[in-house]
């Protein structure tokens, strides 16, 4: 069988921690570590720690990958539908669908989902 996992599940790990360390960068140029801080920093460690498992080629990067590409999105539609705002829309998509559709689109098909469980 063949194991190698696909140059596209390395490229989605690399735009996953870009957009983390983007997002950490912003965060701590405010300044400001109050509870708002820490919980926005929840789904960035998420990011970070998907990153580094899908470099290092470890089936917990899978797992976790997929399992919070799930909650990004429930989150993020719970978001849409039930939060009433100017920007909830634009915020969850950038900040939850699209990190999720990322995610999704590396692990699903049958070439990385071999290379990461071994199928």
């Amino acid at each position: 069988m063949d194991y190698r996992v696909p140059w596209y599940v390395y490229a989605a790990a690399i735009l996953l921690l870009g957009w983390a360390f983007v997002l950490l960068i912003a965060w701590l140029s405010l300044e400001r570590f109050d509870p708002l801080f820490w919980r926005a920093m929840v789904p960035v460690t998420l990011e970070l720690a998907i990153g580094c498992g899908l470099l290092l080629r470890r089936r917990w990067g899978w797992l976790l990958g997929v399992a919070t590409a799930v909650l990004f999105i429930m989150d993020g539609l719970h978001s849409i539908i039930f939060v009433r705002g100017e920007y909830v829309v634009i915020d969850a998509f950038v900040h939850r669908l699209v990190p999720a559709g990322v995610i999704l689109v590396a692990l699903l098909p049958g070439r990385a989902r071999r290379a990461f469980l071994g199928e």
